[in-house]
């Protein structure tokens, strides 16, 4: 059943994190703020003159289609996930289908920019 977005936005916040359990030497990330924190890092590392050139949200979105996090990528997957998550009723029109497919990963990669302010804290 779809749901208002503020319901929905940390969810899609939790399944991202839950993806992110180890930084680049191996050690565990417990906290949602370390996940965070080394998310960016990630990012800022391996996107940093994309970032310049492009703007942060598009490198961000050419990141997340390069799978930089291992999260669903398929068509099925991804309207599977949109219905888990309340973003969409079940069922969806093909017309909607179209729709979330195509914005995926600059919705993902907004939902991502906006956790970005946590990892400062």
């Amino acid at each position: 059943m779809k749901v208002h977005h503020t319901k929905y936005k940390p969810r899609y916040e939790a399944y991202i994190l839950d993806y992110i359990d180890e930084d680049n030497d191996g050690n565990a990330l417990e906290t949602r703020q370390e996940k965070i924190r080394h998310l960016f890092y990630r990012f800022y590392l391996e996107k940093g003159d994309d970032i310049e050139r492009e703007g942060k949200r598009q490198a961000m979105v050419n990141w997340l289609q390069g799978l930089a996090i291992s999260f669903a990528c398929y068509n099925g997957e991804i309207i599977d996930l949109a219905i888990e998550m309340g973003s969409i009723d079940e069922n969806p029109s093909d017309q909607l289908i179209s729709r979330v497919l195509e914005g995926y990963f600059p919705f993902m990669a907004n939902i991502i920019i906006g956790m970005e302010s946590e990892a400062a804290q």
